[in-house]
């Protein structure tokens, strides 16, 4: 995984989770809300951003040399005003309608994604997005591991495990009852060990704005 880890950001691997390998993708109430969160938390790991609570303080606003993430951050910066206000997560996430297409493109371009051209009735654009089975093989292995408790917790997985518990993810992907169980823990802040930041802890506990939802199949 130590190849794959560096190519992909957070919210690139939560998007490459919702890509079924027929080419459809599983869909929430928002799946841009999901993926948006996983945003925060790629910048809360990179110290460019820090929980107050439920919302965010933008900490670094300089580029980081990638479209999403500097586009992210200047939104943050007119939002949080002169003062640098901290910016509620229940009031932002929604705002960010993008998130999920935004990185779709990220992992096209990436090679993660194969796009395949189609039209429904003729003219509609139907297109099909067919995701690298090993590295999506990989990703999901891990998690699996993580949620079984052999593998040791660090930010980036306590993160992404929150989101797929708190995305419904978890029933689409097949994790047993026990494997749940141990997500749901995580997304409770139980157990996080010495190498999760008290950082990543408070984002964890910011990203109780998101909403738990039903994830389903599309297509």
């Amino acid at each position: 995984m130590g190849e794959y880890a560096n190519l992909l950001t957070l919210p690139d691997e939560f998007a490459l989770l919702l890509h079924k390998p027929n080419g459809s993708h599983y869909v929430s109430a928002n799946p841009n809300t999901a993926t948006a969160a996983a945003e925060i938390g790629e910048l809360v790991l990179r110290g460019r951003m820090a929980p107050r609570g439920t919302a965010i303080q933008l900490l670094d606003a300089a580029s980081c040399g990638q479209p999403w993430m500097d586009e992210l951050l200047a939104e943050f910066q007119r939002a949080a005003g002169r003062d640098n206000l901290p910016v509620e997560l229940s009031w932002w996430l929604p705002m960010r309608t993008t998130a999920f297409l935004a990185h779709r493109s990220v992992l096209v371009d990436r090679g993660v994604l194969r796009r395949e051209r189609r039209t429904f009735l003729g003219f509609l654009p139907d297109d099909r997005y067919h995701p690298d089975r090993a590295i999506r093989g990989a990703l999901l292995a891990e998690l699996h591991a993580l949620a079984r408790d052999e593998l040791p917790i660090d930010g980036r997985l306590a993160l992404l495990g929150t989101l797929v518990h708190r995305s419904g993810l978890v029933h689409a992907l097949d994790f047993d009852r026990g494997e749940r169980t141990r997500l749901k823990s995580l997304a409770n802040r139980e157990d996080l060990g010495d190498d999760v930041t008290p950082a990543v802890t408070a984002a964890i506990l910011a990203m109780t704005t998101l909403p738990t939802t039903v994830v389903l199949a599309d297509g």
